[in-house]
Protein backbone atom coordinates (compact mmCIF):
# COMPACT_ATOMS: atom_id res chain seq x y z
CA UNK A 1 0.00 0.00 0.00
CA UNK A 2 1.22 2.88 -0.43
CA UNK A 3 1.63 5.64 1.99
CA UNK A 4 0.76 9.67 1.27
CA UNK A 5 3.33 12.08 1.49
CA UNK A 6 2.73 15.81 2.07
CA UNK A 7 5.37 17.68 0.24
CA UNK A 8 4.91 21.03 0.03
CA UNK A 9 6.93 23.17 -2.57
CA UNK A 10 9.13 26.10 -1.52
CA UNK A 11 7.31 29.62 -1.86
CA UNK A 12 9.74 31.39 -2.46
CA UNK A 13 10.99 29.54 -5.57
CA UNK A 14 7.28 28.51 -7.05
CA UNK A 15 6.67 32.42 -7.12
CA UNK A 16 9.97 33.32 -8.54
CA UNK A 17 9.60 30.49 -11.10
CA UNK A 18 6.08 32.05 -12.11
CA UNK A 19 7.47 35.27 -13.39
CA UNK A 20 8.73 33.66 -16.10
CA UNK A 21 5.87 32.11 -17.51
CA UNK A 22 6.17 33.97 -20.39
CA UNK A 23 3.76 37.11 -20.68
CA UNK A 24 4.90 40.38 -22.47
CA UNK A 25 3.95 43.60 -20.96
CA UNK A 26 0.65 43.22 -23.19
CA UNK A 27 -0.71 40.43 -22.56
CA UNK A 28 -0.32 40.84 -18.98
CA UNK A 29 -2.07 43.67 -18.80
CA UNK A 30 -4.83 41.90 -20.65
CA UNK A 31 -5.12 39.56 -18.57
CA UNK A 32 -5.37 41.62 -15.49
CA UNK A 33 -8.50 43.52 -17.43
CA UNK A 34 -9.83 39.78 -18.44
CA UNK A 35 -10.75 39.99 -14.40
CA UNK A 36 -12.20 43.40 -14.54
CA UNK A 37 -14.89 42.23 -17.66
CA UNK A 38 -15.66 39.26 -15.70
CA UNK A 39 -16.44 40.99 -12.87
CA UNK A 40 -18.76 42.94 -14.82
CA UNK A 41 -16.99 46.25 -15.01
CA UNK A 42 -18.10 48.85 -17.54
CA UNK A 43 -15.25 51.91 -16.33
CA UNK A 44 -11.16 50.33 -16.16
CA UNK A 45 -8.90 52.78 -16.02
CA UNK A 46 -5.11 51.72 -16.58
CA UNK A 47 -2.20 54.39 -15.32
CA UNK A 48 1.54 53.43 -16.04
CA UNK A 49 3.60 55.91 -13.72
CA UNK A 50 7.22 56.08 -14.69
CA UNK A 51 8.16 58.56 -11.65
CA UNK A 52 6.69 56.11 -9.16
CA UNK A 53 7.35 53.07 -11.09
CA UNK A 54 3.75 51.44 -10.40
CA UNK A 55 1.13 50.18 -12.93
CA UNK A 56 -2.39 50.87 -11.36
CA UNK A 57 -5.40 48.99 -12.98
CA UNK A 58 -8.99 50.02 -11.56
CA UNK A 59 -12.45 49.13 -12.52
CA UNK A 60 -15.93 49.93 -11.46
CA UNK A 61 -16.70 46.03 -11.41
CA UNK A 62 -18.97 43.90 -8.71
CA UNK A 63 -15.66 44.23 -6.06
CA UNK A 64 -15.19 41.35 -3.57
CA UNK A 65 -15.92 40.76 0.20
CA UNK A 66 -12.85 39.54 2.18
CA UNK A 67 -13.39 36.08 1.94
CA UNK A 68 -13.26 36.37 -1.68
CA UNK A 69 -10.70 38.61 -1.86
CA UNK A 70 -8.51 36.32 0.09
CA UNK A 71 -9.53 33.64 -1.86
CA UNK A 72 -8.87 35.15 -5.01
CA UNK A 73 -5.03 35.82 -4.46
CA UNK A 74 -4.53 32.11 -3.79
CA UNK A 75 -2.08 30.35 -6.55
CA UNK A 76 -4.58 28.90 -8.36
CA UNK A 77 -7.65 30.00 -7.06
CA UNK A 78 -10.49 28.24 -9.39
CA UNK A 79 -10.24 25.02 -11.04
CA UNK A 80 -10.20 24.63 -14.84
CA UNK A 81 -12.09 21.58 -14.68
CA UNK A 82 -15.07 23.34 -13.75
CA UNK A 83 -17.77 24.57 -16.08
CA UNK A 84 -17.62 28.59 -16.46
CA UNK A 85 -20.11 31.18 -17.60
CA UNK A 86 -20.01 31.26 -21.35
CA UNK A 87 -19.08 35.54 -19.95
CA UNK A 88 -15.76 34.41 -18.16
CA UNK A 89 -12.81 35.09 -18.88
CA UNK A 90 -10.55 33.35 -16.56
CA UNK A 91 -9.43 29.81 -16.15
CA UNK A 92 -7.09 29.28 -14.14
CA UNK A 93 -7.32 30.86 -10.98
CA UNK A 94 -3.78 32.26 -11.96
CA UNK A 95 -3.65 35.01 -14.10
CA UNK A 96 -3.94 38.14 -12.33
CA UNK A 97 -1.14 36.71 -9.89
CA UNK A 98 0.73 35.31 -12.94
CA UNK A 99 0.11 38.42 -15.04
CA UNK A 100 1.48 40.17 -12.01
CA UNK A 101 4.77 38.87 -11.22
CA UNK A 102 5.62 39.57 -14.63
CA UNK A 103 5.69 42.87 -14.36
CA UNK A 104 7.12 43.60 -10.59
CA UNK A 105 7.81 42.18 -7.49
CA UNK A 106 4.28 43.33 -5.18
CA UNK A 107 0.85 42.73 -5.95
CA UNK A 108 -1.76 44.90 -3.84
CA UNK A 109 -5.37 44.06 -4.86
CA UNK A 110 -7.72 46.33 -3.11
CA UNK A 111 -11.62 45.39 -3.36
CA UNK A 112 -14.81 47.08 -3.07
CA UNK A 113 -18.10 45.87 -2.07
CA UNK A 114 -20.80 47.77 -0.56
CA UNK A 115 -19.03 50.66 0.03
CA UNK A 116 -16.67 48.90 2.46
CA UNK A 117 -12.72 48.26 0.90
CA UNK A 118 -10.39 45.84 1.71
CA UNK A 119 -6.65 45.00 0.67
CA UNK A 120 -4.24 41.76 0.11
CA UNK A 121 -0.73 41.84 -0.79
CA UNK A 122 1.93 39.31 -2.55
CA UNK A 123 5.01 40.98 -1.65
CA UNK A 124 7.78 38.65 -3.50
CA UNK A 125 10.70 40.46 -1.48
CA UNK A 126 8.91 39.36 1.87
CA UNK A 127 8.09 35.53 -0.08
CA UNK A 128 12.06 35.48 -0.54
CA UNK A 129 12.74 36.50 2.99
CA UNK A 130 10.85 34.19 5.17
CA UNK A 131 9.79 31.67 2.70
CA UNK A 132 6.09 31.32 3.48
CA UNK A 133 2.71 31.23 1.90
CA UNK A 134 1.57 33.95 3.20
CA UNK A 135 -0.47 37.20 1.94
CA UNK A 136 0.23 40.50 3.58
CA UNK A 137 -2.76 43.09 4.22
CA UNK A 138 -2.42 46.66 5.38
CA UNK A 139 -4.24 48.42 7.84
CA UNK A 140 -7.07 50.47 6.05
CA UNK A 141 -6.03 53.39 7.23
CA UNK A 142 -2.37 53.23 5.91
CA UNK A 143 -1.84 56.02 3.51
CA UNK A 144 -0.57 53.57 0.27
CA UNK A 145 -4.26 51.85 0.88
CA UNK A 146 -6.05 55.69 1.58
CA UNK A 147 -4.30 56.39 -2.35
CA UNK A 148 -5.26 53.88 -3.95
CA UNK A 149 -8.72 53.62 -2.65
CA UNK A 150 -9.03 57.18 -4.39
CA UNK A 151 -9.16 55.42 -7.57
CA UNK A 152 -12.79 53.67 -6.57
CA UNK A 153 -14.09 56.26 -4.15
CA UNK A 154 -17.12 57.47 -6.36
CA UNK A 155 -18.22 53.87 -7.19
CA UNK A 156 -19.67 51.51 -4.39
CA UNK A 157 -18.33 48.62 -5.40
CA UNK A 158 -14.99 48.08 -7.96
CA UNK A 159 -11.76 46.73 -7.61
CA UNK A 160 -7.70 48.28 -7.98
CA UNK A 161 -4.95 45.79 -9.22
CA UNK A 162 -1.88 47.71 -8.19
CA UNK A 163 2.11 46.61 -9.16
CA UNK A 164 4.79 48.13 -7.84
CA UNK A 165 8.24 47.79 -7.54
CA UNK A 166 7.92 46.80 -11.49
CA UNK A 167 11.60 45.30 -12.25
CA UNK A 168 10.58 43.56 -15.56
CA UNK A 169 9.48 46.68 -16.59
CA UNK A 170 12.07 49.10 -15.59
CA UNK A 171 15.83 48.30 -15.39
CA UNK A 172 17.33 51.45 -14.90
CA UNK A 173 16.43 55.29 -14.94
CA UNK A 174 18.27 55.90 -18.20
CA UNK A 175 17.02 57.67 -20.68
CA UNK A 176 16.70 54.89 -22.89
CA UNK A 177 15.04 52.87 -20.32
CA UNK A 178 12.00 55.46 -19.98
CA UNK A 179 11.43 55.56 -24.05
CA UNK A 180 11.57 52.16 -23.89
CA UNK A 181 8.72 52.41 -21.07
CA UNK A 182 6.60 54.77 -22.67
CA UNK A 183 6.74 52.81 -25.92
CA UNK A 184 5.80 49.48 -24.34
CA UNK A 185 2.88 51.87 -23.00
CA UNK A 186 2.19 52.67 -26.86
CA UNK A 187 2.24 48.39 -27.14
CA UNK A 188 -0.16 48.04 -24.67
CA UNK A 189 -2.71 50.33 -26.05
CA UNK A 190 -2.68 48.91 -29.57
CA UNK A 191 -2.89 45.07 -27.97
CA UNK A 192 -6.09 46.16 -25.84
CA UNK A 193 -7.94 47.99 -28.61
CA UNK A 194 -7.27 45.04 -30.85
CA UNK A 195 -8.52 42.22 -27.86
CA UNK A 196 -11.30 44.04 -26.56
CA UNK A 197 -12.48 45.89 -29.52
CA UNK A 198 -15.49 43.87 -29.57
CA UNK A 199 -16.65 44.36 -26.17
CA UNK A 200 -15.20 48.60 -26.48
CA UNK A 201 -17.47 48.44 -29.97
CA UNK A 202 -20.64 47.45 -28.16
CA UNK A 203 -20.29 50.71 -25.75
CA UNK A 204 -20.77 48.22 -22.59
CA UNK A 205 -17.59 48.66 -21.76
CA UNK A 206 -14.43 51.52 -21.46
CA UNK A 207 -10.77 51.16 -21.53
CA UNK A 208 -9.01 54.06 -20.14
CA UNK A 209 -5.52 54.64 -20.55
CA UNK A 210 -2.96 57.34 -18.72
CA UNK A 211 -6.33 59.49 -18.94
CA UNK A 212 -6.60 58.66 -23.31
CA UNK A 213 -9.76 56.89 -24.02
CA UNK A 214 -9.06 53.56 -26.25
CA UNK A 215 -10.61 53.36 -29.58
CA UNK A 216 -11.12 49.71 -30.54
CA UNK A 217 -9.54 48.53 -33.19
CA UNK A 218 -11.37 46.40 -36.09
CA UNK A 219 -9.36 43.75 -37.98
CA UNK A 220 -12.41 43.58 -40.00
CA UNK A 221 -12.77 47.03 -41.44
CA UNK A 222 -16.71 46.63 -40.93
CA UNK A 223 -17.46 50.39 -42.52
CA UNK A 224 -15.88 49.92 -45.47
CA UNK A 225 -18.06 48.97 -47.67
CA UNK A 226 -15.87 47.02 -50.40
CA UNK A 227 -15.13 44.51 -47.87
CA UNK A 228 -16.70 40.74 -48.70
CA UNK A 229 -18.29 38.88 -46.43
CA UNK A 230 -17.82 34.87 -47.20
CA UNK A 231 -20.49 32.33 -46.35
CA UNK A 232 -19.46 31.40 -42.89
CA UNK A 233 -19.12 28.03 -42.18
CA UNK A 234 -20.06 25.89 -38.45
CA UNK A 235 -19.28 23.03 -36.66
CA UNK A 236 -20.59 21.38 -33.40
CA UNK A 237 -18.77 18.84 -32.01
CA UNK A 238 -20.04 16.95 -28.78
CA UNK A 239 -21.97 20.61 -28.01
CA UNK A 240 -19.02 22.14 -28.70
CA UNK A 241 -19.71 24.94 -31.17
CA UNK A 242 -17.38 26.88 -33.50
CA UNK A 243 -18.53 29.71 -35.56
CA UNK A 244 -16.10 30.68 -38.81
CA UNK A 245 -16.54 33.67 -40.69
CA UNK A 246 -14.17 34.57 -43.16
CA UNK A 247 -13.94 37.95 -44.59
CA UNK A 248 -11.83 39.75 -47.67
CA UNK A 249 -10.74 43.66 -47.09
CA UNK A 250 -10.90 45.62 -49.97
CA UNK A 251 -8.29 46.72 -52.46
CA UNK A 252 -6.52 49.33 -51.57
CA UNK A 253 -7.81 51.80 -53.93
CA UNK A 254 -11.48 51.75 -52.04
CA UNK A 255 -9.80 53.31 -49.51
CA UNK A 256 -10.48 57.28 -49.09
CA UNK A 257 -6.89 57.88 -48.48
CA UNK A 258 -3.21 56.39 -47.70
CA UNK A 259 -3.87 56.83 -44.05
CA UNK A 260 -7.22 54.46 -43.97
CA UNK A 261 -5.00 52.01 -45.56
CA UNK A 262 -1.94 52.31 -43.02
CA UNK A 263 -4.88 52.44 -40.19
CA UNK A 264 -6.59 48.63 -41.81
CA UNK A 265 -3.08 47.04 -42.03
CA UNK A 266 -2.57 47.30 -38.23
CA UNK A 267 0.09 48.35 -35.93
CA UNK A 268 2.40 45.50 -36.47
CA UNK A 269 1.08 45.42 -40.51
CA UNK A 270 -0.69 43.95 -43.29
CA UNK A 271 1.59 40.89 -43.73
CA UNK A 272 1.21 40.08 -39.98
CA UNK A 273 -2.63 40.56 -39.86
CA UNK A 274 -3.72 38.44 -42.05
CA UNK A 275 -5.17 34.85 -41.23
CA UNK A 276 -7.60 33.67 -38.12
CA UNK A 277 -8.87 35.29 -35.16
CA UNK A 278 -9.27 33.28 -32.40
CA UNK A 279 -12.17 34.70 -30.09
CA UNK A 280 -12.70 33.07 -26.85
CA UNK A 281 -16.35 34.71 -25.13
CA UNK A 282 -16.09 37.43 -27.74
CA UNK A 283 -12.16 38.12 -26.66
CA UNK A 284 -9.37 37.57 -28.73
CA UNK A 285 -6.72 34.96 -28.37
CA UNK A 286 -4.68 34.75 -31.11
CA UNK A 287 -4.37 36.44 -34.29
CA UNK A 288 -2.04 36.32 -37.79
CA UNK A 289 -1.92 32.58 -38.00
CA UNK A 290 -2.57 29.77 -40.27
CA UNK A 291 -2.00 27.17 -38.21
CA UNK A 292 0.59 25.83 -40.30
CA UNK A 293 -1.22 25.82 -43.56
CA UNK A 294 0.20 27.82 -45.83
CA UNK A 295 3.31 30.69 -45.54
CA UNK A 296 2.06 34.50 -45.59
CA UNK A 297 2.05 35.90 -48.55
CA UNK A 298 1.66 39.13 -49.31
CA UNK A 299 -1.15 38.21 -51.66
CA UNK A 300 -2.96 36.71 -48.73
CA UNK A 301 -2.97 40.25 -47.13
CA UNK A 302 -6.51 40.76 -47.44
CA UNK A 303 -8.29 37.93 -46.16
CA UNK A 304 -9.24 37.46 -42.17
CA UNK A 305 -11.01 34.98 -40.45
CA UNK A 306 -13.16 35.64 -37.42
CA UNK A 307 -13.04 31.93 -35.92
CA UNK A 308 -15.64 31.94 -32.19
CA UNK A 309 -15.06 29.60 -29.59
CA UNK A 310 -16.46 29.68 -26.00
CA UNK A 311 -15.20 28.65 -22.20
CA UNK A 312 -16.15 25.38 -22.77
CA UNK A 313 -13.84 24.61 -25.37
CA UNK A 314 -10.65 25.40 -23.73
CA UNK A 315 -9.00 21.77 -23.71
CA UNK A 316 -9.80 21.00 -26.71
CA UNK A 317 -8.10 24.30 -28.06
CA UNK A 318 -5.26 24.15 -25.43
CA UNK A 319 -5.90 27.66 -24.22
CA UNK A 320 -2.87 28.70 -21.97
CA UNK A 321 -2.73 30.81 -18.91
CA UNK A 322 -1.95 33.73 -20.70
CA UNK A 323 -4.85 33.07 -23.33
CA UNK A 324 -2.26 34.17 -25.71
CA UNK A 325 -2.19 30.05 -27.71
CA UNK A 326 -4.82 28.30 -29.28
CA UNK A 327 -4.28 25.04 -31.45
CA UNK A 328 -7.56 24.06 -33.44
CA UNK A 329 -8.78 20.60 -32.57
CA UNK A 330 -8.92 17.85 -35.04
CA UNK A 331 -12.40 17.93 -35.71
CA UNK A 332 -12.02 21.29 -37.16
CA UNK A 333 -9.40 20.45 -39.79
CA UNK A 334 -11.54 20.20 -42.65
CA UNK A 335 -13.52 23.51 -41.74
CA UNK A 336 -10.55 25.70 -41.15
CA UNK A 337 -8.88 24.32 -44.36
CA UNK A 338 -11.77 25.46 -46.56
CA UNK A 339 -12.57 28.57 -44.91
CA UNK A 340 -8.66 29.14 -45.50
CA UNK A 341 -8.50 28.69 -49.12
CA UNK A 342 -11.59 30.42 -49.97
CA UNK A 343 -10.65 33.52 -48.21
CA UNK A 344 -6.66 33.68 -49.54
CA UNK A 345 -8.11 32.78 -53.37
CA UNK A 346 -10.79 35.39 -53.17
CA UNK A 347 -7.72 37.71 -51.47
CA UNK A 348 -5.46 36.83 -54.41
CA UNK A 349 -7.94 38.39 -56.68
CA UNK A 350 -8.24 41.36 -54.99
CA UNK A 351 -4.86 42.15 -54.47
CA UNK A 352 -4.01 41.55 -58.21
CA UNK A 353 -6.83 43.64 -59.55
CA UNK A 354 -5.44 46.17 -61.35
CA UNK A 355 -5.99 49.76 -59.52
CA UNK A 356 -6.64 52.26 -62.88
CA UNK A 357 -5.29 55.45 -63.63
CA UNK A 358 -7.57 57.97 -64.83
CA UNK A 359 -7.70 61.95 -65.16
CA UNK A 360 -10.43 64.00 -63.14
CA UNK A 361 -12.49 63.52 -66.16
CA UNK A 362 -12.83 59.93 -65.45
CA UNK A 363 -11.47 58.46 -68.79
CA UNK A 364 -11.80 54.83 -68.17
CA UNK A 365 -9.74 53.75 -71.07
CA UNK A 366 -6.57 55.63 -68.96
CA UNK A 367 -3.45 53.72 -68.92
CA UNK A 368 -2.91 51.57 -66.09
CA UNK A 369 0.25 53.41 -64.66
CA UNK A 370 0.01 51.79 -61.05
CA UNK A 371 0.07 47.97 -62.43
CA UNK A 372 3.54 47.84 -62.08
CA UNK A 373 4.16 44.53 -60.17
CA UNK A 374 1.80 41.14 -60.65
CA UNK A 375 1.91 38.58 -58.64
CA UNK A 376 2.06 34.79 -59.99
CA UNK A 377 1.46 30.98 -58.70
CA UNK A 378 4.03 28.21 -59.85
CA UNK A 379 3.27 24.59 -59.89
CA UNK A 380 4.49 24.00 -56.57
CA UNK A 381 1.77 26.68 -55.39
CA UNK A 382 3.88 29.52 -54.23
CA UNK A 383 3.71 32.73 -55.16
CA UNK A 384 6.20 35.22 -56.34
CA UNK A 385 6.37 38.84 -57.60
CA UNK A 386 7.32 39.51 -61.63
CA UNK A 387 7.25 42.94 -62.74
CA UNK A 388 4.67 43.82 -65.25
CA UNK A 389 6.50 43.21 -68.88
CA UNK A 390 3.50 45.15 -70.40
CA UNK A 391 3.35 48.57 -68.73
CA UNK A 392 3.08 51.54 -71.69
CA UNK A 393 6.54 52.92 -70.08
CA UNK A 394 8.32 49.73 -70.36
CA UNK A 395 6.94 49.55 -73.90
CA UNK A 396 8.01 53.10 -74.82
CA UNK A 397 11.35 52.41 -73.65
CA UNK A 398 11.93 49.23 -75.37
CA UNK A 399 10.89 51.04 -78.51
CA UNK A 400 13.82 53.49 -78.66
CA UNK A 401 16.97 50.13 -78.25
CA UNK A 402 18.57 47.85 -79.90
CA UNK A 403 18.62 44.47 -79.81
CA UNK A 404 21.76 44.62 -77.74
CA UNK A 405 19.93 46.88 -75.23
CA UNK A 406 16.86 45.32 -75.39
CA UNK A 407 19.09 42.11 -73.68
CA UNK A 408 20.48 44.23 -71.35
CA UNK A 409 17.84 45.73 -70.02
CA UNK A 410 16.07 42.70 -69.63
CA UNK A 411 18.58 41.32 -68.02
CA UNK A 412 18.57 44.11 -65.16
CA UNK A 413 14.83 43.75 -64.86
CA UNK A 414 15.25 39.82 -64.31
CA UNK A 415 17.76 40.67 -61.68
CA UNK A 416 15.43 42.94 -60.00
CA UNK A 417 12.66 40.81 -59.62
CA UNK A 418 15.06 37.65 -58.33
CA UNK A 419 16.56 40.44 -55.89
CA UNK A 420 13.85 42.00 -54.52
CA UNK A 421 13.05 42.67 -50.60
CA UNK A 422 10.40 40.10 -50.82
CA UNK A 423 12.58 37.53 -52.57
CA UNK A 424 15.63 38.28 -50.03
CA UNK A 425 13.94 38.26 -46.80
CA UNK A 426 13.65 34.74 -47.13
CA UNK A 427 9.17 35.60 -46.41
CA UNK A 428 8.82 34.48 -49.93
CA UNK A 429 11.01 31.42 -49.66
CA UNK A 430 11.60 29.72 -52.71
CA UNK A 431 15.14 27.60 -52.18
CA UNK A 432 14.71 24.15 -53.74
CA UNK A 433 16.63 21.26 -55.07
CA UNK A 434 17.32 20.22 -58.14
CA UNK A 435 15.32 16.91 -57.54
CA UNK A 436 11.96 18.49 -56.57
CA UNK A 437 11.40 20.94 -59.57
CA UNK A 438 9.90 18.99 -62.29
CA UNK A 439 12.02 18.67 -65.52
CA UNK A 440 10.03 21.27 -67.94
CA UNK A 441 10.22 24.00 -64.64
CA UNK A 442 14.36 22.88 -64.39
CA UNK A 443 14.96 23.56 -67.88
CA UNK A 444 12.98 26.94 -68.41
CA UNK A 445 14.87 28.04 -64.91
CA UNK A 446 18.12 26.77 -66.81
CA UNK A 447 17.63 29.05 -69.44
CA UNK A 448 16.98 31.66 -67.86
CA UNK A 449 20.01 31.83 -66.04
CA UNK A 450 21.92 31.23 -69.31
CA UNK A 451 20.68 34.68 -70.81
CA UNK A 452 21.19 36.50 -67.59
CA UNK A 453 24.78 34.92 -67.22
CA UNK A 454 25.04 35.40 -71.47
CA UNK A 455 24.33 39.18 -70.79
CA UNK A 456 26.84 39.62 -68.00
CA UNK A 457 29.95 37.76 -69.31
CA UNK A 458 29.29 40.04 -72.35
CA UNK A 459 29.41 43.50 -70.23
CA UNK A 460 32.24 42.31 -68.58
CA UNK A 461 31.39 40.09 -65.50
CA UNK A 462 33.62 37.01 -64.21
CA UNK A 463 32.23 33.54 -63.83
CA UNK A 464 33.10 33.79 -60.15
CA UNK A 465 30.91 37.39 -59.80
CA UNK A 466 28.30 35.54 -61.82
CA UNK A 467 27.96 32.34 -59.89
CA UNK A 468 28.10 34.02 -56.27
CA UNK A 469 25.27 36.16 -58.14
CA UNK A 470 23.13 33.22 -58.96
CA UNK A 471 23.99 31.20 -55.44
CA UNK A 472 22.10 34.75 -53.63
CA UNK A 473 19.05 34.26 -55.49
CA UNK A 474 16.53 31.74 -54.06
CA UNK A 475 15.25 30.96 -57.29
CA UNK A 476 18.02 29.53 -59.27
CA UNK A 477 19.47 27.41 -55.82
CA UNK A 478 18.73 24.62 -57.47
CA UNK A 479 21.00 25.25 -60.49
CA UNK A 480 24.03 25.61 -58.20
CA UNK A 481 25.08 21.83 -58.98
CA UNK A 482 25.09 22.48 -62.49
CA UNK A 483 26.14 26.01 -62.65
CA UNK A 484 29.74 24.82 -64.13
CA UNK A 485 27.85 23.14 -66.98
CA UNK A 486 25.25 26.13 -67.30
CA UNK A 487 27.69 28.29 -67.19
CA UNK A 488 29.79 26.93 -70.36
CA UNK A 489 27.08 26.66 -72.19
CA UNK A 490 26.02 30.22 -71.99
CA UNK A 491 29.55 31.27 -72.82
CA UNK A 492 29.31 29.17 -76.13
CA UNK A 493 26.53 30.42 -76.73
CA UNK A 494 27.81 33.76 -77.08
CA UNK A 495 30.30 33.34 -79.70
Amino acid sequence: MSKPITSIPSANILLSSLRSVGYTPETAIADIVDNSLSANASAITIEFNWQEQVIIISDNGDGMSEQELLKSMNIGSSDPLNSRSIHDLGRFGMGMKTASFSLGKKLTVLAKTSGIINNASWDLDYVRKEDKWQILVEERSSLSIQQLSNRISEYDNGTVVCISNIDKVISSNSANEKKKFYKMIDNVKNHLSLVFHRFMESGKMSIIVNRTPLTPWNPFIPDNKARQELEPEEVNENGHKVVIRPYVLPHKTKFANDDEVRAAGGYKGWLHHQGFYVYRNKRLIIYGTWFGLFKKEMSFNLARIQLDIYSDSDFDWQIDIKKSKAVPPAYTDDIIRIAAEKATKQSVKVYNSRGTYSDRKGNAHAPQLSYVWEQRKDSRGSYSFFLNKKHTLLNKLKITLSAEQKELLNAYLNLVEKCSPMELSGVNDMSVSKGVLPENEYNELAYQAKRLISTLTINGSSKEETGSLLQQLPDYSALMDDFDNIYMEACNGTK
